[in-house]
């Protein structure tokens, strides 16, 4: 039985919270397609593996939180929060730790997300990705 589009949105959201990048790629339709909060798009699946690595290595404690799930039949929105500490050395400092309200749009067909795009300003995770890069550059 194949999930609804909902149930597979929240699997998909389950799979990042587990940081289980396997998970995250086998949820994904073949031609998947990723929008991020400045508008950019992407496609490629490995692309999107390495992009999922990178962030489970950058934000070891990455997360996101749901607060409230709207779904018809076209797609599912979800609204909550993502949490992470920027950590690229692997230690984890309370000074690097961020927190957004985000939105997510999340359209699925036959048990897989074909599209997932995600709605936050993330200005306040770049700038401490800023200042510990120029920290590090001192």
């Amino acid at each position: 039985m194949t999930r609804s589009n909902k149930e597979t949105v929240l699997a998909f959201i389950d799979r990042i919270n587990a940081h289980d990048v396997q998970g995250i790629i086998d949820l994904m339709a073949d031609d998947y397609q990723f929008v991020n909060s400045s508008g950019d798009r992407f496609r490629d699946l490995e692309f999107m593996r390495q992009t999922w690595q990178a962030q489970f290595t950058d934000h070891p404690d990455f997360t996101i939180r749901v607060q409230r799930v709207i779904a018809d039949d076209e797609g599912v929105a979800v609204f909550g929060w993502s949490e992470g500490t920027y950590s690229p050395d692997g230690v984890v400092r309370e000074e690097n730790h961020w927190e957004v309200p985000v939105a997510f749009l999340g359209l699925a067909r036959d048990g897989k997300i074909v599209y997932w795009e995600v709605f936050s300003d993330t200005s306040i995770v770049f700038d401490i990705i800023k200042s510990r890069q120029a920290e590090v550059e001192k």
